[in-house]
């Protein structure tokens, strides 16, 4: 029996061991095959590249809408430093810096989804309009805080 076993090992064990799947299948594989399975492999490298490129794009529409949602914040900060506001009237620097964290909120959130959607429809968005509601979205925040 314990011959058998060796026997067996043998015959069976140690070419497979030897081998490793590419060399076991590349006698099945056919040149049809062998092309689809390269353009498998191009279209996956593709799409990760697809992948990667999305993921750029969106850190770069994400910080872009984070710093013009400081511009607010900023405006104000700048103003209660110079003013020196904190003294004689806290209650208001803190209702302004409130309404300033508010409209940079909701500053940042149109902006965000504007880069968004150009981002996803590309040439179907038209790029100045985004631009333009941009820097609409910017001056109207600017003027309410001089008024």
């Amino acid at each position: 029996m314990r011959r058998f076993l060796l026997l067996t090992i043998a015959i069976f064990g140690l070419p497979a061991a030897a081998q490793n799947p590419e060399e076991m299948y590349g006698e099945y594989i056919t040149p049809e095959t062998q092309a689809i399975l390269e353009r498998f492999d191009e279209a996956q490298r593709r799409s990760q590249e697809a992948e990667a490129k999305s993921k750029s794009r969106r850190t770069m529409a994400l910080t872009g809408a984070i710093l013009i949602g400081l511009i607010p914040l900023g405006y104000i900060g700048r103003d209660i430093i110079r003013n020196k506001t904190w003294r004689g009237n806290p209650t208001g620097t803190a209702k302004a810096l409130g309404a300033g964290l508010a409209g940079s909120v909701v500053l940042f959130c149109l902006n965000y989804g504007i880069f968004l959607l150009k981002i996803r429809m590309g040439d179907a968005f038209n790029t100045a309009l985004a631009l333009l509601i941009t820097l609409a979205l910017i001056t109207g925040c600017i003027y309410m805080l001089k008024r």
